[in-house]
């Protein structure tokens, strides 16, 4: 038996309400909540809101449901309330419902989870299918009449969601994704690759499959076509496979502390025509559209339904046209890197990349640089804005014979100068090699690739890919932390961007030309973890490796004996000691060091002798681990470069004997 809805839409185009979010906004909601919690607190401005798009002509509205899968309300501590907000949400917009006197669609609606899959994130998809069915089992128990998935980015997470409401129930499902005004998605998803997938789902595809969000309705309608041109091309016409097309007010502005979206509800109305004529079957609005937006909408959908029952081929022939003559606001397919080729002041890279000279040494081959055997040595940056003493220690390591200058990035969440500025302050004012410690934790998707290209403009050419210590350890322990990947995430982006491409697949112009470390706590607790972890880090494309600092050389073997040949460059880090409070320190306080017993010992027997004893350890356990490994990092403590250039001589001139 055909659904209600599914009859209603082929009989004819159906008005969906506007935005949720925005409206609740503007009348006074605080944005320091997730307005799911509204569903319970404040069901009454929820059910205003409903009663008030009603009126305004919507054939169908949407729960108060957007965020409330379980990761998103974890965020504000509500995960556990999952159920009951959910089954609210559908309560309120039925009782909306009752309230207006006027027949419309419940549609329960369900967002992105707000986390990335494996691998980029963490997240394997059994999770997220969990998390999805838990919310949908939910609005069913609400009483929804239909689901709809919106504002996607990922289509391996909008083909969860679709399986998910398919295996729950006989109900529609529309599933749309939310794409820029370029044309695509965050992660690159295009509207082709909609169709692609509707195809690939085949009997459990969506019934509606569309657009909301994003932006505003002018690129929505190029990304609506595209859609349906793209169906025409697989040979499913518009007649077999319903679209949707929900459109931001056009871009916000931030005035006043609030956000305001220009697109006036007559404009949004003009836009009507254009989408239905170009198969929309489901129209509406998303973030900043309101009642009046859906009114004006209203009027121009009737006007459009009067038409085309009056005089339905003169309708078709104005759909042609329409199609026929529409300028896309975007034009997709330029050539960026042509136009980078022309331009001036492309940055310079080294002849050998830092991870071709590791891979040379690696494969017992010389490298074009010199040395068998590469050393580095770790300087944090300045806690001001002075940095005479880090550039002094950066010039007497570098004509001690540093072969680079790794810099921390804030370190145990303390917070320094930028890693980029010191690296490029060293890069400029030394000449020597530089590996940035480059965190997650601090930059968003967006300021993770900014970042990455300005080191490359910067000669900034090796990253050390790491999450970063969270803001807890550190001295502003209220500090927010960033997260949107993990260190596996920014390795698979750094390699995105060294193929000319950024997060979305779209071109950056010239590629980057990146050397990236990853990290390997050779003494990590749970063995099992860190090795599937490390697994994950070089499948990403990791460049060569950096361990955690070891003091024996079982620290080492150990891991490789369980683990197996490594595959790629291995520097192993170093950290003498100088003192037995300082042993002690770092075996019982700092994560990822392991001091052995017999270790601590000796410093706690050298006494006044500490930071000798300390030095030629490190130097014996060098010899040990030189077999293993195709460099190493020396780490300083507490600012003693002194002992880092005793160190290096030392090393060096073994190396030459």
């Amino acid at each position: 038996m055909t659904h209600p809805f599914l009859e209603a839409i082929r009989s004819k185009p159906l008005l969906a309400d506007g935005g949720m979010g925005t409206l609740l906004y503007a009348r006074g909601a605080s944005t320091e909540i997730v307005f799911e919690q509204l569903n319970e607190a404040r069901s009454d401005i929820v059910l205003q809101a409903h009663i008030d798009y009603i009126n305004a002509g919507a054939d169908v509205i949407e729960t108060n449901s957007f965020s409330g899968n379980r990761f998103r309300l974890l965020s504000c501590g509500l995960d556990a309330q999952v159920t009951s907000l959910n089954i609210a949400a559908a309560k309120i917009a039925r009782n909306a419902r009752e309230i207006a006197g006027k027949p419309a669609f419940i549609a329960g609606a369900v967002g992105p989870s707000g986390q990335l899959l494996m691998p980029l994130g963490n997240v394997p998809a059994q999770t997220l299918e969990q998390a999805f069915k838990e919310q949908m089992e939910a609005l069913l128990a609400g009483g929804v009449d239909l689901f709809m998935i919106e504002t996607m980015s990922s289509l391996e997470e909008l083909k969860i969601a679709i399986l998910v409401a398919r295996s729950i129930s006989k109900l529609p499902v529309v599933a749309q994704l939310s794409f820029s005004v370029e044309g695509h998605t965050l992660f690159g998803a295009t509207p082709e690759d909609a169709i692609k997938l509707v195809l690939e789902l085949g009997k459990d595809a969506p019934d509606i499959i569309g657009i909301n969000c994003g932006a505003g309705p002018g690129p929505l309608f190029d990304s609506l076509i595209r859609m349906t041109e793209a169906a025409k091309a697989q040979g499913t016409s518009p007649e077999k496979l319903a679209f949707s097309c929900l459109p931001n007010a056009g871009q916000p502005s931030l005035t006043g502390g609030r956000y305001q979206f220009l697109s006036k509800p007559e404009y949004c109305a003009s836009y009507v025509e254009p989408y239905i004529h170009s198969g929309a079957r489901l129209i509406g609005g998303c973030c900043g559209t309101t009642p009046e937006h859906i009114k004006a909408m209203r009027v121009a959908l009737d006007h459009h339904i009067a038409e085309h029952e009056r005089t339905p081929d003169k309708a078709r022939e104005k759909s042609k046209t329409f199609v026929q003559n529409r300028q896309p606001i975007f034009e997709t397919g330029t050539n960026d890197a042509e136009t980078d080729k022309a331009s001036k002041g492309q940055p310079s890279l080294p002849e050998e990349t830092l991870a071709q000279r590791l891979l040379a040494l690696k494969n017992n081959r010389q490298s074009t640089m010199g040395g068998d055997f590469f050393v580095s040595v770790e300087l944090d940056p300045p806690k001001g804005p002075v940095t005479t003493k880090l550039i002094h220690a950066a010039e007497r390591l570098s004509k001690v014979g540093a072969d680079a200058i790794n810099v921390g990035d804030s370190p145990m969440a303390r917070v320094r100068m930028s890693s980029m500025a010191t690296c490029s302050l060293i890069t400029e004012t030394v000449g020597i090699e530089t590996i940035i410690h480059f965190t997650t934790r601090d930059r968003n998707l967006m300021g993770i690739q900014a970042d990455l290209l300005g080191c490359q403009a910067l000669g900034i050419n090796n990253i050390l890919a790491l999450t970063g210590d969270p803001p807890a350890l550190g001295n502003y322990v209220h500090a927010t932390a960033v997260y949107d990947v993990d260190s596996v995430g920014l390795i698979k982006i750094i390699n995105q961007l060294n193929q000319g491409l950024d997060i979305t697949g779209s071109s950056i112009g010239s590629p980057t030309n990146l050397s990236v470390a990853c990290a390997l706590n050779a003494n990590a607790q749970d063995r099992k973890q860190e090795i599937e972890r490390f697994k994950r880090k070089l499948d990403a494309g990791a460049d060569f490796v950096m361990t955690q600092p070891i003091y024996e050389k079982s620290d080492l073997t150990d891991f490789l004996e369980a683990f197996g040949d490594c595959p790629k460059p291995l520097l192993v880090g170093i950290m003498p000691l100088h003192s037995f409070r300082h042993a002690e320190y770092l075996h019982n306080e700092v994560p990822g060091i392991s001091i052995p017993e017999h270790i601590r010992k000796q410093m706690e027997k050298a006494q006044e002798h500490g930071a000798e004893v300390g030095l030629e350890l490190a130097l014996a356990l060098l010899d040990e681990i030189r077999p293993f490994c195709q460099g190493v990092y020396l780490v300083p403590s507490f600012g003693r470069y002194d002992d880092m250039c005793v160190l290096l001589s030392k090393i060096k001139n073994k190396v030459k004997a």
